[in-house]
């Protein structure tokens, strides 16, 4: 049946709804009635008055969804902590990031972004709308006053007050870097400046501290804090100080280990004052070990921490390691270099190892595959790579054992991760190809284990206290015997009084409390 002029534009009027609607879905935007009817009057006046423009952006609608909807559905719209981690990633794994996106993801992202192209094709068919210039007006204050109310609310914070689609994605995707290289501009001028370190007093009683950074573990995975698989044999055993509830400073590892290992409290970021030139002013020797990649000196916010190190070495750097899967075991090999290197009796070293850990995808952190725990083959992988990190603990120890000299051992996850909420615990098909993910909402994105080992400790002292990560190197500078008035919290890590500001960091940066996190438990297999 032919429609009628009007009613072929009456449908056009629909599938404009409907296109905001997917558009706001592709792009993991939350679905609020302003969002909505903002795309939809934003296409509604182009359509009319600028047709040319209209079917350029229809276009680029579906551009923008090929290219981005795969993201969103993993970790949603455009924000400083999802470019932090785009732009700190290396080619080996972005290309394990895509092998890790199911294959209905791209099978949706395709249907999604044929609905422009769609919508254009069918308004090639419907006559050109009539109404005048004057019956615009209401639209162009409606969506005028909606723009104000935002801004006014602040509602966007970093962001772009007009919120109809893909303007939004597309003041984000400008927005969002340049804030994020305006970080790092500023970094590489804190970097250039000395510290301001003041240091009260410094006695260390080991010879060798090591601290290990552990990647995307969730502490109630693990065995010593309960899981119902031994993953953790090394650490159950010979673990003198295990820390209940400590909380990650932020849902990723540049928000969290940047806000964790430098003096921030949350607050604005003194990079020139981090866990390395704390050690230095103290007269530590410092190394830093890591299997995270690194592009260079300064191109991600953690190796420019990592260059202040007086020996530094990076298993991947781009150029000509390009795209090497390199294993946290290699590690060992120049942790042993470190070890042999002499140093002055009256010193102590600070060793930083930097692990991959359980980083997603975490089957590719397994050389092997791994063992059989539940019908779901990445969370076998999820518990085979603690297990793997645990064993990595223990050639650790070992290794610090065979030094002959006095030592501790910590370690720490920068962060955890939670379920896939769309997939997990379905059916059989997609419960083999579910995964744990970065989220900032749930609380075990924030629950990570932080563990000491010593050569001169016995038994095992479990500590309750809640406790921030954004008070980190308070108890790393405790740890090491440093005192300084900068770290307030020091004396108070390792007690049992709880943080007095049980806060985190969202992917925004934003302070959140902890006890507005959702609870993502175990899946009923696992408990």
């Amino acid at each position: 049946m032919k429609l009628t002029p009007r009613k072929h534009y009456l449908l056009m009027i629909v599938l404009l709804l409907i296109y905001s609607l997917v558009m706001i879905y592709a792009l993991a935007y939350p679905p609020n009635p302003n969002r909505i009817i903002e795309t939809w009057l934003l296409m509604l006046l182009l359509q009319r008055f600028f047709p040319s423009v209209w079917r350029w952006l229809m276009w680029l609608s579906t551009i923008i969804i090929l290219l981005y909807h795969p993201t969103a559905t993993l970790y949603g719209r455009p924000s400083f902590g999802i470019i932090a981690s785009l732009l700190s990633t290396t080619v080996s794994e972005a290309s394990e990031y895509i092998g890790a996106i199911p294959w209905h993801t791209y099978f949706a992202t395709i249907l999604l972004a044929a609905v422009p192209l769609f919508i254009v094709r069918f308004n090639r068919k419907a006559a050109a709308p009539r109404w005048r210039f004057y019956w615009s007006i209401p639209l162009v204050l409606i969506l005028m006053v909606m723009t104000i109310q935002t801004a006014r609310k602040g509602y966007t914070i970093g962001g772009f007050a007009l919120r109809a689609q893909p303007v939004e994605f597309l003041a984000d995707a400008y927005l969002q870097p340049r804030a994020y290289f305006t970080e790092l501009a500023k970094m590489k001028r804190d970097l250039a400046k000395p510290d301001s370190w003041q240091i009260s007093s410094s006695h260390q009683i080991y010879r060798n501290y090591v601290l290990i950074i552990g990647e995307s573990v969730r502490a109630d995975y693990m065995h010593l804090y309960g899981f119902k698989y031994k993953d953790t044999p090394f650490l159950d055993k010979h673990a003198n100080i295990v820390m209940n509830n400590m909380l990650s400073a932020g849902p990723n590892t540049p928000i969290s280990l940047l806000h964790g290992l430098t003096l921030s409290h949350g607050t604005s970021i003194n990079i020139q004052n981090n866990v390395i030139t704390l050690a230095k002013k103290a007269g530590l020797d410092t190394a830093w070990l890591s299997n995270q990649g690194a592009l260079g000196q300064y191109d991600t916010s953690i190796s420019s921490i990592a260059h202040q190190a007086n020996h530094v070495t990076f298993l991947k750097t781009t150029g000509y390691d390009f795209g090497i899967r390199s294993f946290d075991d290699q590690l060992i090999a120049p942790l042993q270099k470190i070890l042999n290197q002499p140093l002055p009796s009256n010193r102590s070293r600070l060793i930083v190892l930097h692990i991959m850990g359980s980083h997603p995808n975490p089957c590719d952190r397994l050389p092997q595959q791994a063992h059989h725990y539940v019908d779901n083959n990445n969370t076998n992988c999820y518990i085979d790579t603690i297990r793997q990190t645990d064993n990595l603990l223990s050639q650790i120890y070992t290794a610090l054992q065979h030094s002959g000299q006095p030592f501790s051992m910590l370690y720490f996850s920068d962060h955890g991760l939670s379920h896939d909420k769309n997939s997990y615990e379905k059916n059989s098909i997609v419960r083999s190809e579910s995964i744990l993910r970065h989220n900032d909402c749930f609380y075990q994105n924030y629950h990570v284990p932080l563990v000491i080992v010593s050569s001169d400790l016995t038994g095992q002292l479990r500590n309750k206290a809640q406790r921030s990560g954004l008070e980190l190197l308070d108890g790393v500078a405790q740890w090491l015997g440093i005192s300084t008035p900068q770290l307030p919290y020091s004396e108070k890590f390792f007690s049992k009084l709880n943080s007095s500001q049980l806060h985190v960091l969202d992917f925004h940066q934003r302070l959140q409390p902890v006890n507005k996190l959702q609870n993502d438990p175990l899946p009923a297999n696992l408990l």
